[in-house]
């Protein structure tokens, strides 16, 4: 008997924060289940795997290499569990629906389609997206899980992610700004439109599309191509304030991360928005306003709200145990 765990990314490749979650997911939640688990990754294999020094903690299976060997298992399993799945319609899903046992959530695709309604966002850069899709789901599956800080029109148990502080790097006095993000719509990376900055993200898609199919100046940027095992690199550049003003993040591993490296964030008017903090924006003309409030600031006011940031993450999203034991009481009932 198993019970198969449908994933579209984790293990060395962590691109995004599903990915992080699959990899806390490995690392914390596996050694605990009381069924075998077998980990399916609804992708090819990236050519080069085979030569990365990483070993999956489960019996695991890429897509890619054997069609019909992933859709036999699925077809053989007790459960399926979704930890992160496609956003649009998958044939092992449709063809197993009355074994779908849990299904995360780590966005609304209504959420990621609408986001930037009423903002000045440029573009949504959300490719591949069914809602109904999203509907079908969500109805075959007996628990469905939302990681996420905000409510969302569905029908859900909440067990939001966690973030563990461990880098704890001193507060930067710099005043120069960074992004870290993939240059997603809703990332607005357009508000460094003619700003100096570094940036770590896919380099190419940002030059190509913001600079020349959009037209936003980066000629004062640095921009770096994002690659994981060099992020401490970046972080360690002079600069020490985050542009983390993303339109309805999900949880925000990145502003997390930004707080983490000693990075003071300007934020996105609704992101935790019961926490009272001077630094927020909605559009391009407030952050450019933000931004400016803040090199005006002292040090000392900056690292006020530096540390009451900080204390407000630490107090209420790094309970790591109550993740773990909230994912079993669904996997292992």
């Amino acid at each position: 008997m198993y019970d198969v765990y449908y994933t579209t990314g984790g293990g060395p490749y962590t691109n995004a924060g599903s990915d992080k979650w699959v990899n806390d997911w490995l690392e914390l939640v596996v050694p605990k289940l009381d069924v075998k688990p077998i980990l399916l990754i609804h992708r090819n294999k990236p050519n080069n795997f085979d030569q990365i020094d990483y070993e999956f903690p489960i019996e695991a299976h890429w897509h890619g290499d054997d069609i019909n060997k992933f859709e036999e298992l699925c077809k053989g399993a007790r459960r399926i569990n979704i930890l992160h799945g496609h956003y649009t319609p998958m044939k092992c899903i449709i063809d197993n629906k009355d074994k779908i046992h849990s299904n995360i959530l780590h966005n609304s695709v209504d959420h990621v389609l609408k986001s930037t309604a009423g903002t000045d966002s440029r573009a949504i850069h959300a490719p591949y997206m069914d809602s109904s899709w999203e509907k079908e789901v969500v109805e075959y599956s007996t628990h469905n899980i939302w990681v996420g800080l905000f409510d969302i029109l569905i029908q859900n148990q909440n067990i939001q992610n966690f973030y563990e502080f461990k880098k704890n790097w001193d507060f930067s006095e710099s005043n120069t700004i960074g992004f870290c993000a993939r240059p997603e719509g809703r990332k607005n990376p357009h508000y460094l439109d003619g700003m100096k900055s570094f940036m770590f993200t896919e380099g190419l898609e940002i030059m190509w599309y913001w600079k020349t199919g959009q037209k936003i100046d980066f000629s004062k940027s640095k921009i770096y191509h994002y690659h994981s095992e060099f992020k401490d690199e970046f972080y360690k550049k002079d600069w020490g304030i985050s542009h983390s003003c993303f339109i309805n993040e999900p949880f925000g591993y990145g502003i997390f991360e930004a707080v983490d490296y000693g990075k003071l964030p300007i934020l996105y008017e609704n992101w935790c928005k019961d926490f009272e903090y001077p630094y927020r924006a909605t559009f391009k003309k407030d952050f450019d306003d933000i931004y400016r409030k803040i090199c005006d600031e002292s040090y000392e006011t900056k690292k006020f709200w530096f540390d009451k940031l900080k204390s407000y993450m630490i107090d209420n999203y790094t309970n790591k145990n109550e993740w773990i034991n909230s994912l079993l009481n669904i996997y292992n009932i």
